[in-house]
This record gives C-alpha cells, sequence and structure tokens, in this order.
C-alpha cells in the first residue's frame, strides 16, 4: 500500500497544473442518472461501443481482456462461470447461491449466468462499477456491477451486416437495422448467430468440446409521443447447444490409475493436450427470453423512469463427472428453470445547481425449479474393489445381511428436485449536494427485504452410502462384552472398528429432506445500506474523492445434496418422532448473508488528451459465501471474513492524432482475515486462491488514413501474475508436484481493421482479430476428481487457446 500512496501523491502533484482540456465526454449511469465518468465518485471503467468493437469482445466473458478488475472463469458447463470484481465473486455450482457480482442490462437485472449467457447486442457501452453498489442496484451488488447499455432505435434509417470467419470453423454473423415507423414510432431489430467448432478433441465419441453454438433476436419499440414522455419496449430470444467444456489432467492420481485398467485414457499431468476424453459429451443447451418496458416522463422539474420485465431462462445439461473414457459414474443430467419479474421505478431532480436528490424502489421475484441425478455407472463396483483388499465389500455386505450384489450396484444412486421461491424489495434514496463551488458531497440509503422459500427432496438408492457402520460397530462391542455406554463411544475410534475407514466410500450419504418438522425451507433477511462521498476539485482537470459505501447478499440455500440438517434440526426431528440416519455427510442448509464494506480514495484528472482515473480501497466482505467442491460435491460455509486493500487505475490517453494508449491495472492484497471452518480446515491469516496480486491490461491503437481508407492496427496485452489454485494445503502440494499448482496469464491480443466510405450509401470495413496469439497457456481452475478415496486425482480446466478469424461488415 506504500506504494500505492507514493503513486497517488506523485499523480495528484502533477495533476494540480494541469487544466481541463477538451476531451470526449463519456457518458455512464453508475449512479442512476446520466453524468459524465469524470463526474462521479465511483470507481468506474467504461467500455466504449468502439473498444467493443475493435477488441472484438463478442460476450460479457471477453470483457477481462479491457477490464482487469474484472475476472471471469469457465467451469464444466456453458453456464457455469463465475464472475469477479477485486477478486470478489461466487455463484457458480450451485442454484441456490446468487452472484456477489450482479448483471444489468438496460437496467434489467438478470440473476444468474445462464440468463447471461447471450452474445451481446448492439452495444452503447459497458460499464464495470467496482466495489459494493447496494445502494442503487437492490439485488446481490456486494462485489460490483456490470451494467450494459444497448443502444436505443433511431427515428434516423440505419442500419449493419456482419459476417466473419475463423481459426475451429468459426462463423459468425450478425444483422442490425433500426428507422422509423412514423413521426412518433421507432423500431430496430437485430439477429446474430456465433458458431465455432470445439477446440478438444474427444477421440471416443468424435464430437469436439467447447464448441459454440448460438442464436439470437431482439427487438424493440421507441414510442416518443412529445418531448417530455418516451416508451421503449424490448423483446429478446436467445438460445444455445453446445458441447463443453474440456478437462485435463493436472495430477494423475490413484483414481486415474484405476481407470487406466478399464480402459481410461487421461494423458497424465497435462491438462493442455487438446483431448477431453468423455464417454458421454457434457452438453449444454438452453434458451432465455425475456420482455422488458422502459418509461421515461419528464416533469417540470424531475423525470420519473420505470422498468418493467418479465424472463425466462431455460437450462438443460449432461456431464460426464468422472470425467474419463470409461463409464464409472453414469452421465449425470441436469435441469434448471427460471421464471422472473422486476419492477424498478425512479424519480430525480433535473440537474439543479446546488442540491439533486433521486427516489427509488425495486421489486424482484424469480421462481425456480431444479432436477438433478446421479447414478453408479457398470463399472462403479470394480473401481470401488480394485482401491481395497480382496473381498472386502463381499465381507461388508455379509456382516449386515445383504446380497453382495446390492453393494455399489450400476443404477444406484439419487435422484434430486429442488424450488426455489425469491422475492426482493427495497427502497433507496440518493443526494447530490454542492457545499460549496468546488466540494461536493454524495448521500445515498437504501433499505432491502429478501424473503427465500426452498424445497428440497431426495430419492436415494446407494445401498453402501446409508449403511451404520458405527452403530454397526457398536453393536459389535456389546457382543464382545464392552458395556453399551463404552461401547458407542469406542465405536466412533478406527482402534476399535474397522468399519470406519470405509466411511470414505460412502458417496452418497442419506438425505433429510426439507421442509420438514425442524426446517421449515425460508429465510427471510433486511438489511440498510449507505452510501456517503465527498468529492473536491482542485482545479478544472482534478478532482480527488473518497468515502465508504457498502453491499448486501442475502441468505444462500446449499441446493445441493450436500445441504444437511445441522445438530438442532438433527435433535428436533429426533423429538418429532422422524430421527435422522446415521450418514449424513458434510455440509449445511444455507449460507448467512454477506455484507461489504469499502473505504475509498480516488482521483479523476482530466489529461490533455485523455483522462487518468485512480482508485486506493479497504474492502471487506464479512460472512463471505464460499462454496468448495471437495470430490463428492461442495460444501457451502460462511468465510468469516474476507478483505483486500489495495490500488487501481485506468489511463487512456493520446499522444498523437493518430495514437491511442489505454493502460489500465489492479494491485491487490486479499486475505481470509477470519475463515475457521472452510472446507480446508483453518485459513484465518492465507491468501484465496486464484486472485492474482497484479493485473495489468493495455494496448495501443495506430489509427491511419490514406487515400479515401481509414484503418488501425490495435495491440493489447493481459498480464495477472502467478497464484495458486487450491486452498487446501496438501492438495496443492499435490498440484504443484506434478507442475501445475500455480497460474499465470500473458496474454497477447491484435485487431487490425480498414474501412472505405462511399461503398453504395454505406461504408465497407474489414476486420481481422487475433486473440492469445503467442498461445499462453494456463488453468482457469482445478479440483479433486469424483470420488477418489485416495485423494490424489485432480483435473484442471485449461483457457482458451490462440484463435483468429476475419470479420467483414457494412453498415448503411
Amino acid at each position: 500500500m506504500k506504494n500505492s500512496i507514493y503513486t497517488l501523491t506523485i499523480l495528484l502533484s502533477m495533476s494540480i497544473f494541469l487544466d481541463a482540456q477538451d476531451v470526449e465526454e463519456v457518458i455512464v449511469t453508475a449512479t442512476k442518472t446520466e453524468k459524465t465518468l469524470q463526474e462521479v465518485p465511483i470507481a468506474v471503467s467504461v467500455v466504449t461501443a468502439d473498444v467493443i468493437e475493435k477488441a472484438n469482445v463478442v460476450d460479457i466473458f471477453d470483457l477481462k481482456s479491457v477490464v482487469p478488475s474484472l475476472d471471469t472463469r469457465q467451469y464444466q458447463s456453458s453456464v457455469n462461470t463465475t464472475f469477479f470484481i477485486r477478486g470478489f465473486g461466487n455463484g457458480s455450482n450451485n442454484p441456490g447461491i446468487e452472484p456477489s457480482v450482479a448483471v444489468f442490462i438496460d437496467g434489467v437485472y438478470r440473476s444468474k449466468t445462464q440468463s447471461q449467457i447471450s452474445d451481446l447486442p448492439m452495444l452503447e457501452r459497458i460499464e464495470v462499477l467496482r466495489g459494493p453498489q447496494s445502494t442503487l442496484f437492490g439485488k446481490n451488488a456486494s462485489a460490483g456491477v456490470i451494467n450494459i447499455v444497448t443502444k436505443k432505435p433511431s427515428f434516423e434509417k440505419s442500419g449493419n451486416v456482419s459476417f466473419g470467419i475463423g481459426k475451429y470453423n468459426s462463423r459468425v454473423g450478425k444483422l442490425y437495422y433500426t428507422g422509423p415507423l412514423n413521426e412518433n414510432l421507432a423500431y430496430s431489430f437485430s439477429a446474430n448467430f456465433n458458431k465455432r467448432d470445439g477446440h478438444s478433441e474427444n477421440p471416443i465419441t468424435g464430437n469436439a468440446t467447447n464448441d459454440r453454438d448460438r442464436v439470437g433476436y431482439r427487438a424493440e419499440l421507441l414510442y416518443v409521443p412529445s418531448d417530455d414522455l418516451s416508451v421503449r419496449i424490448t423483446a429478446d430470444y436467445d438460445d444455445y447447444d453446445e458441447i463443453c467444456c474440456a478437462v485435463g489432467s493436472t495430477s494423475y492420481g490413484a483414481g486415474n490409475q484405476i481407470t487406466a485398467a478399464f480402459g481410461g485414457q487421461i494423458i497424465p499431468n497435462d491438462p493442455f493436450t487438446k483431448k477431453a476424453f468423455y464417454d458421454s459429451d457434457p452438453i449444454s443447451q438452453g434458451d432465455n427470453s425475456g420482455l422488458s418496458i422502459h418509461i421515461e416522463k419528464n416533469l417540470d422539474n424531475a423525470t420519473i423512469e420505470s422498468i418493467t420485465s418479465y424472463r425466462n431462462s431455460y437450462n438443460f445439461e449432461i456431464q460426464d463427472v468422472d470425467f474419463d473414457a470409461v463409464n464409472i459414474v453414469a452421465p449425470s443430467p441436469i435441469k434448471k428453470d427460471l421464471n422472473g419479474i422486476t419492477q424498478e421505478i425512479r424519480i430525480y431532480s433535473e440537474d439543479n445547481e446546488k442540491f439533486n436528490w433521486l427516489f427509488g424502489g425495486f421489486y424482484y421475484q424469480e421462481d425456480m425449479d431444479f432436477n438433478e441425478s446421479i447414478y453408479f455407472g457398470p463399472l462403479w463396483r470394480p473401481y470401488i474393489d480394485a482401491f481395497l483388499p480382496v473381498g472386502t465389500i463381499a465381507e461388508v455386505a455379509s456382516a449386515f445381511g445383504l446380497p453382495d450384489s446390492l453393494m455399489f450396484a450400476a443404477g444406484q444412486g439419487n435422484m434430486e428436485s429442488a424450488t426455489q421461491d425469491n422475492s426482493t424489495k427495497s427502497i433507496f434514496a440518493q443526494f447530490d449536494i454542492q457545499l460549496s463551488e468546488r466540494l461536493n458531497a454524495i448521500i445515498g440509503a437504501s433499505y432491502m427485504e429478501d424473503k427465500k422459500s426452498v424445497s428440497y427432496n431426495q430419492i436415494n438408492t446407494a445401498v453402501f452410502s446409508n449403511l451404520d457402520f458405527v452403530g454397526a460397530g457398536a453393536m459389535g462391542l456389546i457382543a464382545a462384552g464392552f458395556p453399551p455406554a463404552q461401547a458407542m463411544v469406542l465405536a466412533t475410534d478406527p482402534a476399535y472398528n474397522p468399519l470406519l475407514p470405509l466411511q470414505g466410500l460412502q458417496f452418497i450419504p442419506q438425505f433429510v429432506n426439507f421442509p420438514n418438522a425442524a426446517q421449515d425451507g425460508k429465510s427471510s433477511d433486511d438489511n440498510v445500506d449507505y452510501t456517503a462521498k465527498l468529492s473536491y476539485a482542485l482545479n478544472d482537470a482534478v478532482t480527488i474523492y473518497g468515502g465508504v459505501s457498502t453491499g448486501f447478499k442475502a441468505t444462500a440455500w446449499n441446493i445441493s445434496r450436500n445441504s444437511l440438517p445441522n445438530a438442532t434440526e438433527t435433535a428436533a426431528l429426533a423429538a418429532a418422532g422422524t430421527p435422522v440416519g446415521p450418514n449424513t455427510g458434510l455440509g449445511q442448509r444455507y449460507a448467512d448473508p454477506e455484507e461489504a464494506e469499502v473505504f475509498e480514495l480516488g482521483a479523476k484528472i482530466y489529461l490533455p488528451s485523455g483522462y487518468l482515473n485512480i482508485a486506493m480501497f479497504d474492502q471487506e466482505i464479512r460472512g463471505f459465501q464460499s462454496n468448495t467442491f471437495i470430490g463428492t460435491g461442495f460444501v457451502l460455509a460462511n468465510a468469516g471474513s474476507q478483505s483486500a486493500d489495495g490500488y487501481e487505475f485506468d489511463l487512456v490517453l493520446s499522444p498523437s492524432d493518430n495514437i491511442d494508449l489505454a493502460v489500465s491495472g489492479l494491485f491487490i492484497d486479499p486475505v481470509y482475515d477470519s475463515f475457521p471452518n472452510s472446507a480446508s480446515g483453518d485459513l484465518t491469516g492465507t491468501t484465496p486462491t486464484n486472485i492474482p496480486e497484479d493485473t495489468i491490461s493495455s494496448n495501443i491503437t495506430w489509427n491511419w488514413e490514406t487515400n479515401g481508407f481509414d484503418g488501425y492496427v490495435r495491440l493489447s496485452h493481459l498480464y495477472s501474475s502467478e497464484v495458486k489454485l487450491l486452498e487446501n494445503p496438501s492438495w496443492q502440494a499435490i498440484l504443484e508436484a506434478n507442475g501445475n499448482g500455480t497460474k499465470k496469464q500473458d496474454t497477447l491480443n491484435i485487431s487490425m481493421g480498414i474501412e472505405k466510405q462511399g461503398v453504395g450509401d454505406g461504408v465497407l470495413s474489414l476486420m481481422f482479430y487475433g486473440k492469445n496469439i503467442n498461445n499462453d497457456k494456463f488453468i482457469t481452475t482445478a479440483f479433486p476428481a469424483v470420488a477418489d478415496p485416495t485423494s490424489t486425482t485432480f483435473f484442471g480446466y485449461p483457457n482458451n487457446y490462440k484463435s483468429y478469424g476475419l470479420m467483414v461488415n457494412y453498415s448503411f
């Protein structure tokens, strides 16, 4: 932090002597009203339409290349992706855990990744608001916000058509047209498709993984009956049908070695082989659709805005959860259906000189249906037998008086169904007060109520997983002459009970369905969030600001087979005459809310041909909702506190008429201040994994003009420092021993474009792009193999490999 203070002091000292320059203003809606980027005392990065085009940003997962404070990680399917801002984020692999980074598209909240998967339509800009934003953004903004703004229909006719081809048989097409229907009504229509073959081969099925197959449509009407009223109606639909995602070996352990005897073909300790050995392709299919109505009414001294939306999102996927070419575990199907409505209304003053105000309210309702099943495959029993002395499982079956054929039989497993109804209400207000000619204050507050009603039911047929080894051991000790009370105690000691080591093979423990007599499946949270900031204009070019903001994310229910009763629920069920069985595994029903707070000091600086924005921060999330995969499922837990302090900057500069420079950086020091009960033990005082201390994005663009042609060459680079991949120290040591324990990013992208005006009635342009042209390789994340009792087998997800393509665009 000392270096950041020195940097900030030097830059401010230099900037005091600058005057305001003629720099193109960037408009943002980070405060729910339109202001320039340099006016708002918020750490926000803006990606303009020009950058989106030249950097070939296709979807929001591409944003990391231009916004270093934002990280995206792709997991096992197209919809299992998580966004992180300043290292904070969660929300994948468990439908009950909502993201800590909120995504809004034209003011409409998108609750989960599967509803955010659409390729981006005609864009005006993308704003990434860093740090908690719950005062004005009423749902799950404890880490930050991605705010996407698309272009409105125009009363002037225009359109464009583009088509592209590229590596992996990539084909991309876009169509957009807008114009008037009459003097009060304009419309726009867009359609797009994005298809490519996968970058990794599956030799078993002959198909490729990590392909892309998406289609989208969007239609809008803009009704402007008078100067003081506008109504914007938007309808959209998109679908996807993909095979994703490839994994590779990061530690070739005992599990891999045993499956190799049955035909497994994993390439040892090499996650970058471009081969994914699945006996069943990992399929992701789904669609998203929605309708929104945005009404804006100007009064004499104020504006009223209302945004109403309905959205539906459906996802179906099949996962080969053993990640190998043999049928150890049968393919696991998952279905998730979301139906939601939102309503936001706000009224705000019209740019008064001394005092401006905003009042608003937000309502959200979403219903979710979720189904998942997992069953043993035909090789499951031989796989388990290979870990044990010959005849062990048969002896256990005999001891319990059961047929040996019932132990780990193919087709056993569990089928799960869950529902969640979630409603959120919030009211908010913010005041912008001009205290003096140069001093300004922003004070805001919000009140939120969040209610969830959850049900979860499981049908479990895994016989071995539901055997009572403690009870059986106690009975054996009693038969050997031990008093019953002593026998029950000794039965929990492996020295007296030889069955206990086999508990590690009870992969699908008994589930206690809820609601039940002791658990109603309901949560109700309320919270007050606030923001208070001061900004001071040193001169026309430099404004400094500082203050505090808070964020909140409500209770997260553990919608997974690891959602299990605690001691209180167990005792209550016993008292109600429905005692819990002996083997209920690990996990908890829900995680308590997240509460975030950030103290921030920053500067917005106009430069002679650009701007420099700097923010220093000290940010903390208390009760961070951690969701950790342990090989047999996910363990949900609250960290006592996770914090990060550091600084970030955005520098945009044009040192000459034809050169544009942009450099952004994040320098951060994350730590678990308190996390005694994590799935990996006590992590208090340790560094959270996969959060780089240094991340820098830089690009240079050369713009040229000759003989009636305009063109550019853009080179960009993304660097992130080395990080460890797993928080469990023993697991991390195994990865490091196999050379796959760390991640570091050093990626180069390039694009080149040329355009000619006056081609017909429009502009014809060509663009060549290359992504990851230096073929940078890194593992986005690593995880333990499903059901390896030795915990020596690990897999990892490789990043996207080098790609390139050519785009042709005609605008008219």
